[in-house]
């Protein structure tokens, strides 16, 4: 007889009656409910009941309902099933005894509410931009999946297993460095720095860092950015994209600070027909992010101005309206046009699509190299610019955001010509 049939049956209704009678009129109601339902969704016999029974009715219910509600559920069962085997032989509870075990049998911690609340705060906690912050979710996301326990479980050995999965599936040693970055800062949150140490060794797991920035070597001549400035029409879509091309080109901005530009970033009144414009949550480590000003002026301020006084008549502006905002293919006029209800929702261009304006450009302008030139190497090629020009170092540093002045430097490696090197004035090299 299936578990169905034995509660519809004379001798499960009596069982069921004795059970309920303990209950209030108002949870009565629910406990029927509940062993009901478990009991529509069984197809084991009574006396064969198993926890695969349980989990597998777990499974069923877990994108259903909130985790409190599972959890009642469940512990319902467990009470009904003990009440069971005092009273039928042979009947045994397939919900285990041990303390802390019905856990098993209630939500997975990712699918939680817990899991959510633990996310949230170990994320506000890193004082992160939001793509960063975007990118330890999905990987740390991707680790609990693989998990699938509480965190509370993970270990040394766990680590181990999860970098073998990942080299099993064909992940790059960087990537996984990064996904392992993302788990280090969470345990570190949740743990305390050593404890996390003792789960999670980058050594003794043998993580391979991510190789130095190439793109510091990887830059266009001053020919190749004038080619690739002169690629976008008088389209509204051509004037925002040649507003861009301008900053990444002259002020080596990179390509979150563009998509997060807003138009409070503008200081109210120009001086001398020049513009400041403030880039705010630069790139560096947590607490020491200073906001920088960039002065707008020459042919980067007609760009700016070109797009924003045709943008202006088409949308309402506030403070925190994106300067830089997505288009929509009109079907029915067959163009493209603002996309409003983003711009209504403050929703910022993606970097996605800053990166498709580069790709198109390069393409137009013909211009060819063994690299790829993407957003960054833009910004690399503005900055090697001006210090082929003579920008002091420190002003260098001041535009590029640079937190330690030794990543600017960098960029004097190519400041040298055949005109004017270091080896033409040694004395005892003339």
């Amino acid at each position: 007889m299936t578990f169905k049939a034995f509660i519809d049956s004379n001798e499960g209704k009596k069982l069921m009656d004795k059970f309920l009678v303990k209950y209030k009129s108002s949870s009565r109601k629910v406990c029927l409910s509940d062993i009901l339902q478990f009991a529509k969704s069984s197809e084991s016999e009574v006396f064969q009941l198993s926890e695969t029974d349980i989990i597998n009715y777990r499974n069923r219910l877990v994108s259903q309902v909130s985790s409190k509600s599972l959890t009642r559920k469940i512990s319902i069962l467990n009470k009904f099933f003990s009440f069971l085997e005092n009273q039928l032989d042979g009947f045994i509870n397939p919900i285990s005894k041990g303390y802390g075990s019905q856990t098993k049998y209630q939500v997975d911690y990712i699918h939680s509410e817990r899991y959510q609340i633990d996310l949230d705060k170990w994320l506000n906690s890193l004082h992160l931009t939001l793509a960063t912050q975007q990118a330890y979710r999905i990987n740390f996301n991707m680790f609990c999946k693989w998990f699938s326990r509480p965190y509370k479980d993970i270990s040394a050995d766990t680590m181990l297993e999860y970098r073998d999965y990942l080299i099993s599936k064909g992940y790059e040693d960087s990537t996984i460095w990064l996904k392992f970055v993302a788990i280090n800062s969470f345990l570190k949150y949740q743990f305390g720095v050593e404890k996390a140490l003792k789960i999670l060794s980058f050594k003794k797991l043998g993580l391979v860092p991510p190789k130095k920035d190439k793109g510091y070597y990887q830059v266009l001549n001053e020919d190749e950015i004038k080619r690739l400035l002169k690629q976008p029409d008088k389209s509204m879509f051509g004037l925002r994209n040649s507003a861009i091309l301008w900053l990444m080109s002259t002020y080596a901005l990179r390509v979150n600070e563009i998509s997060k530009l807003t138009y409070g970033d503008f200081e109210g009144e120009r001086v001398k027909g020049q513009q400041k414009l403030w880039i705010k949550d630069r790139k560096g480590k947590a607490g020491q992010r200073a906001n920088t000003a960039i002065i707008l002026s020459g042919n980067a301020l007609k760009s700016m101005d070109d797009w924003l006084n045709v943008v202006r008549e088409k949308i309402e502006i506030s403070d925190d309206t994106p300067i830089f905002n997505q288009f929509i293919w009109n079907m029915s006029d067959e163009c493209l046009e603002l996309h409003k209800s983003r711009i209504k929702d403050k929703k910022t261009l993606s970097i996605r699509a800053i990166q498709n304006v580069i790709e198109k450009y390069v393409d137009t302008a013909k211009i060819k190299r063994k690299f790829k030139v993407t957003p960054h190497a833009l910004r690399h090629s503005a900055l090697t610019l001006l210090a082929k020009a003579g920008v002091e170092l420190v002003d260098l540093k001041y535009l590029a955001g640079h937190q330690d002045i030794s990543t600017t430097m960098i960029y004097i490696h190519s400041v040298q010509s055949y005109n004017d090197h270091v080896g033409l004035h040694h004395p005892l090299n003339n």
